[in-house]
C-alpha cells in the first residue's frame, strides 16, 4: 500500500490529460488526479505492478493506493556487496525495459526508476512499482516541468537548473542506466552526502567502474550510453532493445512494441469509479487487523469481552 497526499497530487496535476473516451474533459485539479488514477488502474502488463484499489477518507488528506502483493520483494537492496551476475542482471533488465516501454506507450513517465521500485513476483519476473511521482503527458512531446524523484537517480538536465522543462523519456532512460549500474556494481555511480556535490558529479563526472568489477565491455558501453549527459543523444528504448548485450548478440529477441503494448482508454465511468470512499480510516485499520490475525472476528469486540 502507498499513501499519497491529495494536496500534493492536486498541485502536481496541473498538466494536460488525454480526452476522456465518450465524454467531456474534466477540468478541475481533483478531477485530473482522478483521471490519472483511472488510467493507472487500467494498466495491464506482466512487467507493471497492478493497482488494485484506491481508497479515500474524505476527512483526511491521504489517498491509499493498494497494489497487488509481491512476496519476493525488491530486485536488489542497494548498497550491497553482493550485486547480481551479468546474466541475472540481463534477465531482470529485459523485464524492466519492456515494462518501461509499455508505460511510455501509455504516455506515462515513471520518473523514479530505481531498484527499490522494481519488485519480483513468484516467478522472479520484474514488475515496475510506485507511481507516486509518475506523470502523464499529451501529444508527442514528453515534457517535464518540475523536478521530483530520487536525487542519485536523476539526470543532469533535471538537477543542473539550466532549464525549467526537459524531456521525460530520456529522464527514465538515465534512471534505468543508474539502476543497471546498481544491479551489477552494488551501488550508484554518483554518490555524496551533500546534495550540491552530488549534482556536481552527475552533471560533470563521467561514470567509472570499480577496478575489481569484471564486467564485459558491452555492458559497460551500454551503461555509458544510458548515462550520456546530453538527453538528445542518450540511447533510446528502441535502441536498447536491439543492443548486443541485451539480446545476447541476437539470440534473444524482445517483443516489439506492437506485440506487447496496447493503448489504454478511460471513460467518464472509469473516472467516477476509480476511487472508493471509506467513511472512516478506522474501517481500514480494522480490516488490516483482521487480515493480520487471519480471523474475521471483530478484534475490538474480542478484546472487550476478554476484559470483562
Amino acid at each position: 500500500m502507498k499513501i499519497l497526499s491529495k494536496r500534493k497530487l492536486i498541485k502536481q496535476a496541473g498538466f494536460a490529460r488525454r480526452p476522456l473516451k465518450g465524454g467531456k474533459k474534466r477540468l478541475t485539479p481533483l478531477d485530473r488526479v482522478y483521471q490519472e488514477i483511472a488510467l493507472l488502474k487500467k494498466l495491464d502488463h506482466p512487467n507493471v505492478v497492478k493497482l488494485v484499489e484506491v481508497l479515500d477518507d474524505p476527512a483526511e488528506d491521504n489517498l491509499y493506493m493498494v497494489f497487488e502483493l509481491l512476496n519476493n520483494g525488491e530486485i536488489l537492496e542497494v548498497p550491497t556487496t553482493e550485486p547480481l551476475d551479468e546474466e541475472t542482471a540481463k534477465r531482470r533488465f529485459q523485464d524492466v525495459v519492456l515494462g518501461l516501454e509499455y508505460l511510455h506507450y501509455q504516455k506515462i513517465i515513471h520518473r523514479d526508476i530505481k531498484p527499490s521500485n522494481l519488485l519480483l513476483d513468484d516467478n522472479n519476473r520484474v514488475k515496475i512499482a510506485d507511481f507516486g511521482v509518475s506523470q502523464e503527458f499529451s501529444g508527442g512531446d514528453a515534457e517535464i516541468t518540475n523536478t521530483v524523484g530520487t536525487p542519485a537517480f536523476m539526470p543532469p538536465e533535471a538537477v543542473s537548473g539550466s532549464s525549467d522543462k526537459f524531456s521525460g523519456r530520456p529522464l527514465d532512460i538515465w534512471s534505468l542506466g543508474v539502476t543497471l549500474y546498481c544491479l551489477l556494481v552494488g551501488d550508484t555511480p554518483f554518490k555524496s552526502p551533500h546534495i550540491l556535490e552530488l549534482h556536481e558529479q552527475i552533471c560533470n563526472e563521467e561514470v567509472k567502474f570499480p577496478p575489481q568489477c569484471s564486467l564485459s565491455a558491452e555492458v559497460r558501453m551500454l551503461i555509458k550510453k544510458m548515462l550520456d549527459k546530453n538527453p538528445q543523444t542518450r540511447i533510446t528504448l528502441a535502441e536498447i532493445k536491439r543492443n548486443n548485450w541485451v539480446t545476447s548478440h541476437g539470440s534473444v529477441v524482445l517483443p516489439s512494441e506492437q506485440q506487447h503494448c496496447h493503448l489504454v482508454t478511460i471513460t467518464e465511468e472509469d473516472v467516477e469509479k476509480c476511487v472508493k470512499t471509506i467513511p472512516k480510516l478506522n474501517t481500514l485499520i480494522l480490516v488490516k487487523s483482521m487480515l493480520k490475525r487471519h480471523s474475521f472476528k471483530n478484534p475490538l469486540l474480542a478484546s472487550k469481552s476478554e476484559n470483562t
